[in-house]
């Protein structure tokens, strides 16, 4: 089976589309890696590389740095 990859300026125009995407990322102070299955875009920090996303259906807001996210909708992300 083929690996599918995206470029990280796509993936990040993707995640902004206001759909809910499933992420996944790497936690920096741990190194483990989360699993967001339906984070919609809320905002960005473009100068410090931030998004905030909504998790539903909890409706919790988190903020990553865009370097730790590696995947979108199951689509590799590369630089």
């Amino acid at each position: 089976m083929e690996q599918k990859s995206i470029h990280r300026a796509d993936a990040i125009r993707l995640l902004e589309d206001g759909h809910p995407h499933k992420l996944r990322l790497w936690k920096i102070s741990t190194g483990d890696i989360l699993t967001y299955h339906a984070a919609t875009f809320v905002g960005a920090h473009k100068k410090a590389g931030t998004h905030r996303v909504r998790l539903e259906p909890s409706g919790v807001i988190r903020a990553f740095r865009d370097i730790t996210l590696f995947e979108i909708d199951d689509l590799s992300i590369y630089i």
